[in-house]
């Protein structure tokens, strides 16, 4: 399937000046790095992505006025879907447990895209109307305050996000030399854990903490990881650090120099709590192809890793030009920046490509919270943190 100009030229410009800077990611990713857009596919065994998704989670959906883009990936979203779809959840059959698909593209074709896409974001589906964002800035930066120039090497990065973007944005920055920290809840470790062989190789050379964020002790140590950062990294929707007391703009102005928000939609109101995954951020950013009047799926959640890649990169140049920064980074933006335009040109499609030489298959097993304390002791103390909660 031909994939856009764009795309290509963009990845390729954000790897070569990632590659100046040390990162070696044409050796670990191969192919100029645009393999690192299909690696987990390759890894993992997905086929060919086309109108449902690599994965699997996604498909395309006819509705009354045009296409969307559905994700149900998560076990609590088909619990949604009847209050989506309008059904009563006393009915004898609600969805098909064994195809909920079929149930759920006959209800909503007849329903508009802009109602399925308003009722979705207020049960937290992930729904996006295809190509439904203008074209806009991959990143979106703001200055809070004055630092330093720096190099990435031997700074300090917590890593709050899971699965993919905010990941592999770490794991880039591992392999130019940053202390690189993963944060999880021990309620709610990564999900991305349950593939292991892929999990552990993009965490590689990292230490992990694990932490219970529903006890304040482990909240204060959390906050004070954080001030201690020079980089951090996550992939909330903000109302979720702002519950546990954690303010990313009153944290720049004193602790870490750049700060990198990876969301579905960004951080203005209206877009913060949109949930969204790779794919159907891709679809709303018209990251796609169209085969026969149908739209197709470019590669596995493109978004996901597109944006991880322009994260790193952002980091770099932040941290290299001085200045404490709030770098607001949206899938669906970062998809709307790349996708094709009328008049650009195609090149030929994506393989699921094979590996670059740097990918161990035998990486050694990421043992949840594995490093607490030495991370603690390392960064802040323990002895700070039994004196005082409030860091």
């Amino acid at each position: 399937m031909p994939v856009p100009t764009r795309l290509v030229a963009g990845v390729a410009g954000v790897v070569d000046e990632l590659e100046k800077a040390g990162a070696r990611l044409v050796e670990r990713f191969g192919n100029r790095g645009l393999g690192a857009l299909s690696e987990r596919a390759s890894s993992l065994l997905f086929r060919r992505s086309g109108r449902i998704s690599a994965g699997g989670g996604s498909r395309f959906l006819q509705a009354a006025d045009g296409w969307v883009a559905v994700t149900l990936a998560r076990p609590t979203d088909r619990d949604l879907l009847p209050a989506w779809l309008g059904i009563d959840p006393g009915a004898a059959c609600v969805v098909s447990e064994a195809d909920p698909w079929s149930d759920v593209a006959r209800r909503i074709a007849d329903r508009r895209r802009g109602d399925l896409v308003e009722s979705a974001v207020l049960l937290g589906l992930a729904c996006a109307g295809v190509d439904e964002l203008s074209p806009q800035p991959a990143v979106w930066r703001r200055r809070l305050g004055e630092a330093p120039r720096a190099v990435i090497r031997r700074l300090r990065v917590v890593n709050l996000a899971s699965l993919w973007a905010g990941p592999l944005a770490a794991h880039v920055l591992t392999r130019l030399g940053a202390d690189v920290v993963c944060v999880e809840s021990t309620g709610r470790p990564d999900g991305a854990r349950q593939t292991a062989q892929w999990f552990d190789t993009m965490h590689a050379g990292q230490r992990s903490v694990a932490l219970d964020f529903r006890d304040d002790r482990d909240v204060a140590k959390l906050s004070a990881l954080l001030a201690a950062a020079d980089v951090v990294i996550e992939g909330s929707r903000p109302r979720a650090l702002e519950q546990l007391g954690i303010s990313a703009q009153r944290l720049v102005r004193r602790g870490p120099r750049v700060w990198i928000s990876i969301t579905g939609f960004g951080r203005q109101p209206g877009y913060a709590m949109r949930v969204a995954f790779g794919d159907d951020a891709a679809a709303a950013g018209g990251l796609l192809g169209w085969i026969d009047e149908w739209p197709v799926f470019i590669a596995d959640a493109v978004a996901d890793p597109v944006a991880g890649l322009f994260a790193a990169h952002a980091i770099v140049e932040a941290a290299a030009s001085g200045g404490r920064w709030l770098i607001d980074i949206a899938l669906a933006g970062v998809a709307s920046a790349l996708a094709q335009r009328d008049g650009d040109p195609v090149v030929p499609a994506l393989a699921h490509a094979t590996p670059g030489r740097g990918v161990a298959p035998g990486s050694a097993p990421f043992v949840l919270g594995a490093h607490t304390s030495e991370v603690l002791d390392d960064w802040i103390g323990h002895r700070g943190v039994d004196r005082d909660l409030n860091i």
